[in-house]
């Protein structure tokens, strides 16, 4: 397995942040302040926000405040997946088991509504509509997987147009796989950079008027007060958009917490090379593993490789880019396993941060009209297009508007306190470990002796153990 070279130094250890020209940071808020809306949080969501809310009131006075740069957070570390879907839609069917048409509507539309967006805002963030295919890949054991999770999206209400088959044949024509089972295809998702995004939209929000302060910590938030380091916001409304980096003093603490994943990627492959691997059609691509892969060829002919994994002690945020090297050679070791031909490729860059997981499994977005106080997320890594949707939900319930996205299924009208708390350290920690442990043995098994009593055991447990 080939690994980073120790005499190739790179700016960032994050391929989206590795060359990305930046201009000067924008100053810390050091005074007191007045603002009709107070976003709390740099990322897609409070971004989205803004400019939503700019849109429906142009003149609206908007204050957004992000404790370090913007997109520090998940906004600038994900995979790149713009998903027209949300973790745990299960959560959201009516008394008859589906989605609400509307709800499915909302979703299917999603990534052509934010394409949309950004050509007309002039976003360049490498925005590629190609789908994705989630595909039996590896062990024979997943084509169950692929084929339980599209009778899982048909149940849903979703339709072959939405997510189809694709044979062992069809697959390899799309994506050349070490041993392709079948997989899951979808139209709904498309191709992203992430700090692209999340700078260029920033850039569009400040040209409407919104102010933007970095390095502003907010060290209290109650309705009608942002408390930060050097100042205070005094206003109508605050928008709580801090998802897995929601700590002491925040409404969401403990009610959102941060698991970790990260990223590896490749050298810049040849035409040659791409041609043993596919993804022609730029296509993001998942197996159907537990640890949730998500991979991606970037516009700058790079394979980039994902996954879930860890929980820091204490459940406190990454804040470093840099993963371990132990975590990067795993992940370079699922693109290996995936893909052989990619023996002797040189990965470049290993990176890391944490994205919020609530309670619930599941994402919500939250208006209190008596404290006004709103908030979205509990994305599960899925909020790079849930955060477009979301925003604009949110503008629209803050401005008092009736829409049929204020009418969905994720919209709670009722306190932030109505979201339930995880329970106290390190029990999520401890349940985080043990499942990740199961998850890797079955890998394990499976490699090793393939389809047998004690791989069929572990399974088992891990499907009593995975909370989707």
């Amino acid at each position: 397995m080939s690994s980073r070279s120790e005499t190739d130094p790179v700016a960032s250890p994050s391929l989206w942040w590795d060359g990305l020209v930046r201009g000067d940071a924008h100053p810390p808020l050091e005074t007191d302040a007045t603002a009709q809306y107070a976003i709390v949080g740099g990322g897609y969501t409070g971004l989205w926000t803004a400019y939503f809310l700019k849109l429906i009131q142009p003149d609206a006075d908007i204050v957004l405040v992000e404790a370090q740069r913007i997109g520090h957070g998940a906004s600038g570390r994900n995979g790149g997946w713009l998903m027209g879907a949300l973790e745990g839609c299960a959560a959201f069917v009516d008394d008859t088991g589906v989605l609400p048409i509307a709800a499915r509507q909302q979703l299917t539309q999603l990534v052509s509504r934010a394409g949309d967006v950004l050509a007309k805002e002039g976003i360049d963030c490498d925005f590629y509509h190609g789908g994705c295919v989630m595909a039996a890949a590896r062990h024979d054991i997943q084509v169950g997987r692929a084929r339980g999770m599209l009778d899982d999206f048909w149940r849903l209400g979703f339709t072959e147009d939405d997510y189809h088959w694709l044979t062992p044949q069809e697959l390899s024509e799309r994506i050349r796989v070490s041993n392709p089972g079948g997989a899951v295809f979808t139209p709904h998702v498309a191709r992203i950079h992430p700090a692209k995004l999340v700078t260029g939209l920033a850039a569009v929000v400040e040209a409407l008027g919104v102010r933007i302060f970095e390095h502003t910590r907010a060290h209290r938030i109650t309705p009608g007060l942002v408390s930060c380091d050097r100042g205070s916001i005094h206003t109508e409304q605050v928008v709580i958009a801090t998802e897995g980096y929601s700590e002491s003093g925040n409404p969401l603490y403990r009610r959102m917490i941060p698991v970790q994943t990260g990223m590896v990627a490749t050298e810049p492959l040849s035409d040659q090379q791409w041609s043993t691997l596919g993804f022609h059609q730029n296509e993001t691509f998942a197996d159907c593993t537990r640890a949730a892969t998500y991979l991606q060829r970037t516009a700058d002919q790079r394979l980039v490789i994902g996954a879930r994994g860890h929980y820091l002690p204490g459940g406190v945020p990454q804040h470093a880019l840099a993963d371990s090297s132990a975590i990067g050679r795993t992940r370079e070791g699922i693109a290996l396993g995936l893909f052989p031909q990619l023996s002797g490729v040189r990965f470049t860059h290993s990176w890391g941060g944490s994205v919020g997981v609530p309670r619930g499994w599941h994402p919500h977005v939250v208006h209190d009209a008596h404290s006004r106080l709103a908030t979205a997320g509990g994305y599960i890594g899925e909020g790079v297009g849930a955060s477009f949707l979301f925003g604009q939900t949110l503008a629209e319930l803050l401005t008092d508007q009736q829409t049929e996205r204020t009418q969905m299924p994720w919209v709670h009208r009722g306190c932030l306190a109505d979201l339930r708390r995880w329970e106290p350290e390190p029990l999520p920690g401890l349940g985080l470990k043990a499942t990740m442990t199961a998850f890797a043995a079955e890998e394990w098994l499976l490699e090793r002796v393939g389809d047998s009593a004690a791989t069929r055991a572990v399974s088992w447990l891990c499907d009593h153990l995975d909370p989707h």
